[in-house]
């Protein structure tokens, strides 16, 4: 029982034609993971709240705190740029040039003095990285549908998935029971896991895309303005509807859950002052290892149904985590945090697999590339906006009564509950089509 779960993740447990590239694969995510565990949202926003917090003013720290938790999902508006710099590009060279480039952007983090200006330099970094990241994540769609099959790619991703969320819960919860013992621990925490980030790097290296040649002409064929163009993506949307519709929801659902991170970090710190451990528990560490035991769950629907009906099942999860936040800050009750905690890290389990691999469900095999621009787009635009609505609304509450501002995270709730909607009516007006994948 403990060691069966274990041995799925074992290369012998693909199949032989994706073997070589699936263990290339896991190393880099084992290694790189550590990494990329210092510019997620919740510990670089906890890490800058606490740092930084006697260095300037309440509201542009607030305002920092606010661009960083934005960032995650805003800087993957860049993604039609990555699409077209990509346009008939062999991608795995791409994909590990950008990953030097997030290394040293993070290494960078630990060299920031403790100042005004460090704090927006250390942003700068932390922006750097993360629109990296957002054209990994964008190539690195194409690598999986050429390298698995439909089966083996849910169940791939799930153990990528997997892996990569234990890492960065126990770097983040590492970090912060560091930090709270000395501050400054971070100058020597951060260039470690760099150093492993660049090993994870050089086994990617090795990754070869099935296909390559032919992908790389199939693209050349496509018009490259249309694939990186802005315009390029309302075209598309008019043209499937349905996956209009589907962007739709899934920007409600999104900006609800964007919504909360932000104003989470401050209210940790100002109503329940909670350090660096205790920010860091909630916000990342404690959903991050919950995610593991659900995501094979989530990866055994998804490969079976069309994702709307996936989203139509899943979403209500979000619903029900947001909804224990909310009552935990109108109520003051800290423990009720570590069940919303747990919820979040149940729904994310599910929303990890479906962001990286439901877009599939609607796109050509040409086209894998543009969906996912479109997706991680629009995922960009709310990921801008959403985080610094919130903290605008939560320091307008508070302004008008102390207390007050906890009820921002009922919009979250309304937010989230209005996507969920949408899904299920989505789900409707396609009818069999929804419980029926593309290969």
């Amino acid at each position: 029982m403990v060691v069966r779960p274990f041995a799925s993740f074992h290369p012998e447990a693909v199949p032989a034609i994706s073997r070589a590239n699936y263990a290339r694969e896991l190393k880099y995510t084992l290694l790189f993971s550590t990494t990329l565990a210092i510019v997620e949202g919740g510990v670089i926003g906890v890490l800058v709240k606490n740092a930084f917090a006697d260095i300037v003013s309440a509201g542009r720290l607030a305002a920092i705190v606010a661009l960083l938790g934005a960032l995650p999902e805003g800087a993957n508006i860049s993604s039609f740029l990555w699409a077209g710099i990509a346009h008939g590009r062999e991608k795995v060279k791409l994909i590990t040039r950008l990953q030097l480039i997030v290394l040293v952007s993070i290494l960078a983090v630990a060299a920031m003095p403790r100042t005004e200006l460090g704090l927006y330099l250390t942003a700068g970094a932390v922006v750097a990285a993360r629109l990296c990241i957002a054209g990994i994540v964008t190539l690195r769609a194409a690598l999986w549908r050429a390298n698995y099959s439909r089966f083996e790619r849910a169940k791939s991703t799930g153990k990528f998935s997997t892996i990569s969320v234990i890492v960065i819960a126990l770097t983040g919860f590492l970090l912060g029971r560091l930090m709270d013992q000395r501050v400054e621990t971070y100058r020597v925490f951060v260039p470690l896991v760099c150093l492993l980030g660049l090993l994870g790097s050089r086994s990617y290296r090795g990754i070869r895309m099935r296909g390559r040649a032919a992908a790389i002409k199939a693209e050349k064929l496509t018009d490259r303005a249309a694939t990186f163009h802005p315009m390029a993506m309302i075209s598309l949307l008019r043209q499937d509807r349905y996956y209009a519709r589907f962007m739709g929801s899934m920007f409600v659902i999104g900006f609800g859950n964007l919504m909360l991170t932000a104003p989470l970090v401050i209210t940790l710190k100002d109503r329940f002052g909670q350090g660096y451990l205790g920010g860091i528990a909630v916000t990342t560490a404690i959903p991050y290892l919950v995610m593991p035991w659900f995501i094979p769950m989530w990866a055994r629907l998804l490969a079976k149904k069309h994702v709307v009906h996936f989203r139509t099942i899943h979403s209500w999860v979000f619903v029900l985590a947001q909804a224990i936040v909310l009552a935990a800050v109108v109520t003051k009750t800290y423990w009720l945090l570590f069940g919303s905690s747990f919820a979040m890290g149940v729904a994310m389990a599910g929303g990890t697999l479906a962001w990286n691999l439901g877009h599939l469900d609607f796109a050509p095999g040409p086209k894998a590339a543009q969906y996912m621009g479109v997706h991680v787009t629009l995922n960009g635009v709310r990921g801008i906006v959403a985080p610094f609505l919130a903290v605008g609304l939560y320091r307008l509450l508070e302004h008008w009564q102390v207390g007050a501002g906890s009820w921002v995270f009922a919009v979250s709730v309304v937010l989230c509950a209005l996507g969920a909607i949408g899904f299920a009516a989505l789900g409707r007006a396609m009818g069999e089509r929804a419980h029926r994948p593309r290969e």
